[in-house]
């Protein structure tokens, strides 16, 4: 679904096709859509407003300092090698986040996802992910993989949910992997 905005011309290569409404487990709907650059500033928000744990999860740190140009990596996106997509509520707000980035010179990209607590435990990051595997295939990717701390039960159950590989625990990290037949 492309953001209903007059003012914002769409990036070149921007995937009008991904994404769309998604009804959650209980009820809720999202409006899952390609990221845009001028997402940023609400990347930085979410960043500033999220919870030590969800921190954690997501950077393998408590407080992440990014930096402006970090913070614009995320936004702005070549929608092949490197893809994000957001889902948004009722209200336009962002609440959950999912991409996935290229390993250089690789047929192979790292997926990764986020999800505000208040939206947890309701099919979200599933879906989010299902969602990545088409365009990543298009792309001509090959594989998925994960990096997620051990103790992060949440994520491996969405991952073991779409059938990735059991985790490999080496150097206090789990790495999980799925091929994209």
């Amino acid at each position: 679904m492309v953001p209903s905005t007059t003012d914002q011309e769409l990036p070149q290569g921007y995937p009008e096709h991904l994404g769309g409404t998604f009804e959650l487990r209980d009820g809720r709907t999202v409006s899952i859509r390609a990221i845009l650059p001028s997402d940023a500033a609400e990347i930085t928000d979410a960043i500033e407003a999220a919870d030590r744990e969800t921190l954690l999860h997501r950077f393998f740190t408590a407080a992440p300092h990014l930096t402006n140009e970090q913070i614009h990596y995320l936004a702005e996106v070549d929608y092949r090698r490197r893809l994000a997509l957001i889902a948004d509520d009722d209200e336009g707000r962002g609440v959950a986040i999912a991409r996935y980035e290229c390993h250089p010179k690789s047929c192979v990209a790292e997926v990764a996802v986020v999800v505000a607590p208040e939206w947890r435990g309701q099919g979200l990051a599933t879906e989010m992910l299902r969602q990545l595997e088409d365009p990543a295939r298009d792309n001509g990717f090959e594989a998925f993989d994960a990096v997620y701390l051990p103790s992060n039960d949440a994520v491996a159950r969405v991952f073991r949910n779409l059938n990735y590989s059991p985790a490999r625990i080496k150097d206090g990290l789990s790495t999980v992997s799925k091929v994209l037949a």
